[in-house]
């Protein structure tokens, strides 16, 4: 749910960051039934998004190269108390009713619906996930001052992910439940001072993004990189802080983010948002952005050269060979919009034929035997 910052003057920071976001653009205004965007999902090439608090229970499937809108999808055993994030695994998509800026809800839920559902019908049932914070004893209304407020979810190790916006100490603390349907207590498993509010997130190839803004209203991104230490403590190796003040301006109310497959590109949405700074009166429209991150690329190739894996040919019109040290369980390939393509192995000796995909760029993704994986791109003549 937005609430309004006051502002008076501006804090400028300036953060180092590792991972390297490049590519930044506007990709197009989202339609205005989706003026309150908060949750962003790309599935089956679309856009699916929700407003928070004062909506009907609505998911919105946008079209991800115009824009526009194509279908309405009404969750029939649901309410819109304030609807913060939307996530997925491979059979589900999850929506996260966790808005709480008073402090004081005790009927949290994440809806999780099947997507076979969502993709032929307009009209869909969940299940619920209903769950409190196994620390919150208070449950006082304390507008804007509670820590027990979130916006983001994400599927993590077969659990749910929960990023709090901490109003008070300007954290984040993280929550874990399980996937399945039940009434839980949430275990806290991590912690991170962020020094901003957290509105949206997203784990998508051993990664995490978070999106959020500082009390300044300047909008900024958290990366966690995977050579982080294993387990639920994702904070405990660190992670890196990426102002968007020059992409998006001061005053950007970021909200969602979601990957498209594992091209390394990434979507982040801005809601609608009317302020005033300094005297100057600004209006945001809702838009949605993307960003590559060439870290992910980085650290394929980086991942390659110390596994010596050698693709060949590349570029190619038919076929490619892979050549590692290490045995994989999988090869999967996805296209620039993140849809993955069906490329049967020639053989076992790592052979793939690629002769009927269309001319264009590809992702080759690699899991290892380890649970490691690796990316690389391939171009098709």
């Amino acid at each position: 749910m937005k609430n309004l910052i006051p502002f008076i003057t501006f804090t400028f920071y300036s953060f180092l960051a590792i991972s390297q976001i490049t590519n930044f653009t506007e990709k197009f205004e989202l339609p205005d039934e989706t003026k309150e965007t908060s949750g962003l999902l790309f599935f089956d090439s679309k856009i699916i998004t929700h407003n928070d608090s004062g909506d009907q229970p609505n998911l919105y499937e946008i079209d991800s190269l115009t824009g526009s809108l194509l279908r309405t999808v009404y969750v029939n055993n649901a309410t819109n108390i304030d609807w913060e994030d939307i996530t997925e695994d491979e059979n589900h998509i999850y929506i996260a009713d966790i808005g709480n800026n008073n402090g004081n809800r005790t009927d949290l839920k994440i809806y999780k619906i099947l997507k076979s559902d969502f993709k032929k019908s307009t009209s869909v049932s969940a299940e619920i996930i209903s769950f409190s914070y196994e620390n919150q004893t208070n449950f006082d209304s304390k507008p804007n001052g509670s820590n027990f407020d979130a916006e983001s979810i994400v599927v993590y190790n077969n659990s749910i992910l929960i990023f709090t916006k901490n109003w008070n100490d300007l954290k984040t603390n993280v929550y874990k439940t399980p996937l399945i349907t039940g009434n839980y207590l949430a275990k806290k498993v991590s912690s991170a001072n962020v020094d901003g509010l957290i509105t949206g997130g997203v784990y998508n190839d051993d990664r995490f993004f978070l999106t959020g803004y500082n009390t300044s209203l300047v909008p900024f991104l958290i990366y966690i990189s995977p050579n982080r230490k294993p387990g639920e403590d994702i904070f405990f190796s660190g992670f890196d802080k990426i102002s968007l003040e020059n992409e998006l301006g001061q005053g950007s109310q970021l909200e969602g983010i979601t990957n498209i497959g594992f091209t390394g590109k990434y979507y982040i949405s801005r809601e609608h948002f009317i302020t005033n700074i300094n005297g100057n009166s600004y209006n945001f429209t809702q838009k949605v952005y993307e960003f590559y991150d060439e870290t992910n690329t980085l650290l394929s190739l980086e991942e390659n050269k110390l596994k010596k894996i050698v693709i060949s040919p590349n570029p190619t019109t038919n076929k490619i060979k892979i050549n590692s040290s290490l045995s994989f369980l999988n090869l999967e390939i996805y296209n620039s919009l993140g849809k993955k393509i069906d490329i049967p192995l020639i053989d076992t000796s790592k052979e793939l034929d690629v002769s009927h995909l269309e001319k264009g760029v590809y992702i080759l993704k690699i899991q290892y035997k380890n649970k490691k994986s690796a990316t690389r791109k391939i171009i098709k003549l």
